[in-house]
């Protein structure tokens, strides 16, 4: 069967396609009586959808009668063939349907195919009206405690916070016709979810109704990519968790494409995404990497944090307080909770945490496989059957012994139960089988993997679980029973996991699983892998060339890991299959990839049957960077036609210009290109138009700029970011004023310099971290009346003095001033007497200025403090290296000791090799020879295996790794794999 590219099939095309697909290649099978059965309907609609005489008015019914027809495919392995599988897609079908219904409803000569249509389209809207949104569990806002025979409504009574007053203008200007995003980033239980649920009250009440659309079946960001292009007006996109839309790399970048293409399209405005974080993930996600794997989430979450604080402030309790009578929760709350922590209290995290010290036995186990599956890359749905088969080996000999046979029912019974009117420690799943509809499981089907019963681990014990059982690594069982039984989509994360921990041989039983089921990114570490171990054997190779090649990215990952094995048969093996053919062409940075992947496997025919397949016409022009990317290599690979056709797209008049740092590299590009109306027209945009509210960006934008000529718009921009910027982040201030001065813009500097101080003579000086921030940055510039002018505010006798870190930069941004009176006015003031003592590094900081400082009596006064009886340990490794660090330059032995002796090395939190290295240096220098070895010790459950072996030197020993208990593992190939 081929596969014609090009243009999307027509209704009226797909289904002809379909019939005869099914007549010609599958004997008819499964029959109009056995597709009637399974979708539900009559066999004369079946024979009537068939033939085209018919229009389904229900999409679920149509996909229903693909997928029968895929699973018989997939059974006779039919679906091997590309062609076949995108014949069979149901994303595929979903569009075509979706434009079928369009056509219909546009039509004037048939009224009644025009009026099918538009009720098609109608049902079609993802979401449900707003009006019908009136359960808050349904949207995961967390049960509360109960008390028992008060007959209190659902939820607690709401004490709006600042975070709510930050929302509340969000949703505000969505009200009022604009698109809008809202991220809410706080820990498990801080009321991220409730605040958004109370926001929707302001929508409720508008005259135009609202509606909500909450994707989450059959995963998230699969539910998300199935209807984000069908989303209209008037919606409320509701990413709960939005990590697990946006994480997996793959498809959570298409997710953020298409969130960011909605919110900039104004004929489907206006919208309002309401997403949840978590800190860990929102750091992750618009953190800058090497590669950028998440630059389209970065994009689309950037600027629109509001942080949803742990604890209630003193004036929020105080709010509280005066409504707590009519809420016998509330007054609970108040008097129980611990540190403010009123929102986790109601959500019932002392109960959880109650039960999960009081498990014993096979319930813990259970309960600590199912936080292990989260940790280390499972989705929230965790299958009972991984659960099942892991947990016996968290026991002892002697534990499993004694477990009766009923155990798991047991476990079940404990961590299912609800407590005080909130949901368990695991909550069952309910699947996303359609009710009320007579569809029938096709004979003979198996169960996969990742199906029967699911449970989702409680939030809060979800993230308990990452921070304390980071150092444990879970025995084989719990690697054996996801690979048999995780969801095909967690198996390449798991295998990272697991690879990274030293368990190599699991990481390739998980690995080889995820590329069986096609996935050609797994397939690519596959190979890296394995060849690192068995560099003759061929056979992973020859495995990983039956992966999918839909994917431009995934193909480019699989042909470098063959080229670099040296496995060119296996590479003419899956160029044969002719994957340019085939490949997706809408994302401009993975057909460049694929493109350099194919000029360096010398695949001269594969890269002119992309180029015939006109990906420039093709490719998405919602990021600059990317296309920048393309740019370079069509150019490289000489297809002038492509670069032609590119720039026939004005490219210049369609990007965003929300990122400037990706708008200065598409310039690059450009230039390179001798695209020179492109630069011109873009250069103007952006000097006009690009955000100018993150200043690393900004500076890039105006170095590139500069570097391509466009010296009007460099004056341009600066003359924008002096006159608007905003000037109350001392940092962002300091930075871009360092920018304008690099590219030569004094004028602007001047004017930056004269708005700073202007709102500086206003603003107060009580942050010391700020202050110094702006003396750096004016001093930077030259700007000695300003400086003069904010140290004639005398801000060493009025900042703040508890925050160590701040007090450190402003000592030391002073002495760098000659302020020697300022100097004398901070010192006088006893900041040793005040400082917070929790952060290790804050507090080295203070110390070393201070002996800078040659204040003696203040270092006497902070050591005699007792610093390193109460500095935090669960910091970063560095942070405490930096401490002991300068606790052995004063001299403070004695400090030293008190140091040491709480253990560091086995509290601190280990982010990075590189800062465990340093810690390692310090220990070691300490004569803590001991820590040091512990310390090493924890580096391959934090996922650092390899950097272990390095620094052990153990390479060769642990050559196939290690097993979880930290043994050598045996030799092992590919034979001993499932």
């Amino acid at each position: 069967m081929t596969e014609r590219t090009g243009r999307e099939p027509s209704y009226a095309e797909l289904i002809a396609k379909l019939s005869a697909f099914r007549a010609d290649h599958m004997q008819g099978r499964p029959s109009d009586r056995a597709l009637a059965q399974e979708v539900g309907v009559s066999r004369t609609t079946i024979g009537d959808w068939l033939r085209g005489d018919r229009f389904p008015q229900k999409v679920d019914l149509l996909l229903a009668l693909v997928r029968a027809v895929q699973g018989q495919a997939k059974a006779s392995r039919l679906t091997d063939d590309p062609a076949v599988a995108r014949l069979l897609d149901p994303q595929q079908w979903r569009s075509v349907y979706r434009g079928e219904a369009r056509r219909r409803a546009d039509g004037t000569s048939a009224a009644v195919q025009a009026e099918q249509g538009r009720a098609v389209l109608e049902r079609m809207r993802p979401g449900r009206p707003l009006a019908e949104v009136t359960d808050p569990f349904d949207l995961e806002v967390h049960r509360a405690v109960d008390v028992p025979g008060t007959g209190l409504s659902m939820l607690p009574e709401y004490v709006p916070r600042e975070h709510d007053r930050r929302l509340a203008e969000v949703v505000s200007r969505a009200a009022v016709g604009a698109s809008q995003i809202a991220v809410l980033v706080g820990g498990s239980s801080a009321g991220k979810t409730r605040a958004c649920w109370e926001a929707l009250s302001l929508l409720r009440r508008q005259d135009q109704p609202w509606r909500l659309w909450h994707p989450i079946d059959p995963t998230r960001p699969d539910a998300a990519l199935a209807e984000l292009t069908d989303i209209g007006p008037y919606t409320v996109i509701w990413l709960n968790e939005a990590q697990f839309y946006l994480e997996p790399d793959a498809l959570g970048e298409r997710v953020a494409s298409g969130l960011r293409t909605l919110l900039r399209d104004p004929r489907r405005s206006p919208v309002l995404v309401l997403a949840t974080l978590w800190p860990e993930p929102w750091d992750s996600l618009t953190a800058r990497t090497v590669p950028d794997v998440h630059a389209q989430a970065r994009e689309l979450l950037g600027g629109h944090k509001i942080a949803v604080p742990d604890a209630f402030a003193a004036t929020d309790l105080d709010a509280l307080t005066h409504i707590a009578s009519r809420d016998p929760r509330l007054s609970e709350a108040i008097e129980r909770a611990q540190d403010g922590q009123i929102t986790q209290y109601l959500a019932g995290v002392p109960v959880l945490m109650d039960r999960y010290q009081e498990a014993r036995g096979a319930t813990r186990a259970l309960i600590h496989a199912a936080m292990d599956a989260r940790r280390l890359g499972a989705g929230p749905r965790i299958p009972l059957a991984l659960l099942a088969d892991a947990a016996p080996g968290y026991l002892t000999e002697r534990e499993w012994d004694r477990t009766g046979d009923d155990w798991l029912q047991q476990a079940l019974d404990y961590v299912t139960k609800h407590c005080n009117g909130i949901p368990g420690i695991l909550t069952p799943v309910k699947t996303g089988t359609a009710r009320n509809r007579r569809i029938r499981s096709t004979a003979g089907h198996r169960p996969q993997a990742g199906q029967g019963p699911l449970y989702q681990l409680a939030d809060y014990l979800d993230q308990y679980g990452r921070r304390h059982r980071a150092d444990q690594i879970p025995p084989i069982d719990f690697w054996t029973a996801a690979a048999a039984h995780a969801h095909l989509t967690d198996l390449p994360a798991l295998g990272d996991a697991a690879w990274s921990r030293g368990l190599y041989r699991d990481a390739a039983q998980l690995h080889k699983h995820a590329t069986t089921h096609g996935n050609p990114h797994t397939a690519a570490i596959l190979i890296e892998h394995l060849h690192t171990l068995h560099p003759a054997d061929r056979r992973p190779a020859n495995h990983a060339t039956h992966a999918a090649i839909d994917d431009p990215d995934g193909v480019s990952k699989l042909l470098d890991s063959l080229r670099r094995a040296g496995a060119d048969g296996q590479v003419t093996a899956l160029l044969a299959r002719d994957p340019a053919a085939h490949v997706a062409l809408d994302a401009p940075y993975a057909v460049a990839n694929l493109l350099y992947s194919l000029w360096r496997v010398e695949a001269e025919e594969q890269v002119t049957v992309l180029l015939a397949r006109d990906p420039a016409t093709h490719i998405h022009l919602d990021s600059p960077a990317h296309l920048g990317d393309l740019l370079d290599r069509l150019r490289e690979a000489g297809a002038d036609g492509q670069v032609t056709a590119l720039l026939a797209r004005d490219p210049a008049a369609h990007v965003p210009l929300d990122d400037a740092h990706a708008v200065a590299l598409l310039l690059e590009s450009l230039r390179k290109a001798d695209a020179e109306e492109q630069v011109t027209a873009l250069a103007e945009r952006a000097a006009a138009h690009a955000a100018i509210d993150a200043p690393y960006p900004v500076r890039w934008l105006l170095e590139s700029l500069r570097e391509v000529g466009a010296d009007g718009q460099v004056t341009a921009l600066a003359e924008r970011v002096a006159a608007h910027a905003a000037v109350d982040d001392a940092a962002d201030v300091a930075l871009l004023l360092y920018g304008l001065l690099r590219v030569g813009a004094d004028g602007q500097v001047t004017v930056l310099a004269e708005r700073v101080a202007a709102h500086a003579a206003h603003a107060a000086v009580d942050d010391a971290a700020d202050v110094a921030l702006l003396l750096y940055g004016l001093r930077q510039v030259g700007a000695d009346g300003q400086v003069a002018a904010l140290l004639a505010r005398d801000p060493a006798a009025h900042v703040a003095l508890d925050a160590p870190a701040g007090v450190a930069s402003l000592l030391g941004a002073l002495e760098a001033a000659g302020a020697d009176g300022q100097v004398i006015t901070l010192l006088a003031r006893n900041p040793a007497a005040h400082a917070h003592l929790n952060s290790p590094r804050a507090v080295a900081w203070l110390l070393r200025n201070l002996r800078e400082a040659d204040a003696d009596e203040q270092v006497t006064a902070l050591l005699m403090r007792d610093p390193a009886a109460h500095v935090a340990l669960n910091d970063d490794a560095v942070d405490v290296a930096e401490l002991l660090g300068a606790l052995q330059l004063a001299g403070a032995d004695g400090q030293v000791i008190t140091l040491l002796a709480r253990n560091p090395a086995a509290h601190v939190h280990i982010k990075s090799p590189a800062h465990v290295s340093i810690l390692l240096d310090r220990l070691r220098e300490a004569g803590a020879e001991g820590q040091a070895t512990s310390l090493l010790k924890r580096l391959p459950a934090a996922g650092y295996f390899a950097q272990y072996i390095g620094i052990t030197d153990q390479a060769e020993r642990l050559k196939f790794g290690q097993e979880p208990d930290g043994s050598a593992a045996a030799f092992w190939t590919w034979d001993d794999l499932e």
